[in-house]
């Protein structure tokens, strides 16, 4: 399974960088056959866009397109007045091409031929929900943890929409199995660490702390280290304020300060 990060720098909800405390998983379908993630990543990756969820999930692939820790717009708000858009984490599944929809019924959807394209997905998906909820101290199997859009509906926390549950119950797939099928990839991955496997999740950790937005209390002294020219960042623009820096960066900037003097 191939990982990667495309954030929605334009979408509204990376721009407003409202944090999260992830306390669940809502589990969406696009409700539209369109297997190429990054079709969603070029549509949605626009200021005019307000929705945004944190992944979308492939057949061969993981797109992250919000850190984990931003709030997205996802559930809309639900019969109590709450949304899951303040406490969950959230992908799309990509459906397969040659359906349409009626109703928000599947219309022309061929079981027999696409099983191997669900079965994909759906290992995509639980890998991804368990490393979440590994990563953010949450137990799949606690009721209104790992969620999809309809249960979030019922619980009253988001729009009525039917996603997951007007696809993967065709492939006699339930929620209740993936919450379990979660917890046992979560156990798994537990025996099975390694020093690549937590290599891996602590690059991916540097990597995703350092997209995260500065905080306003630290403006001056940022504006004052830029005009100064004590701060490069990536060289591409992005001066990576969250970034955790390595003693060669400090005194890289200790060496520009004394360079001002």
């Amino acid at each position: 399974m191939d990982f990667k990060q495309q954030f929605l720098t334009k979408n509204l909800c990376y721009q407003e960088g409202r944090p999260l405390t992830p306390r669940g998983v809502m589990v969406h379908s696009t409700g539209v056959a369109q297997p190429d993630p990054m079709v969603f990543v070029r549509r949605w990756n626009r200021p005019d866009i307000t929705k945004c969820v944190h992944a979308f999930v492939a057949q061969d692939q993981i797109v992250q397109t919000l850190p984990w820790t931003t709030r997205g717009w996802h559930a809309g708000t639900g019969t109590s007045g709450r949304s899951a858009n303040d406490t969950h984490l959230s992908f799309e599944c990509c459906e397969p091409a040659g359906h349409t929809y009626q109703g928000g019924t599947m219309v022309g959807y061929d079981v027999e031929a696409n099983r191997p394209y669900f079965l994909r997905i759906y290992q995509n998906a639980v890998e991804l929900t368990a490393r979440l909820c590994a990563q953010f101290s949450l137990n799949p199997l606690e009721p209104g943890v790992v969620i999809c859009h309809a249960e979030g509906h019922d619980l009253g926390i988001a729009s009525g929409h039917g996603d997951v549950l007007q696809w993967w119950p065709k492939h006699e797939v339930t929620m209740d199995q993936f919450r379990r099928d979660v917890a046992a990839a979560m156990d798994h991955e537990e025996d099975d660490m390694t020093q690549e496997r937590f290599d891996e999740m602590m690059n991916d950790y540097l990597a995703r702390r350092a997209q995260l937005p500065p905080g306003n209390w630290s403006a001056s002294a940022r504006d004052w280290a830029e005009k100064q020219g004590l701060v490069a960042g990536d060289g591409s623009g992005d001066l990576r304020y969250q970034a955790l820096a390595t003693r060669e960066e400090t005194v890289q900037m200790l060496y520009r300060l004394a360079q001002t003097k």
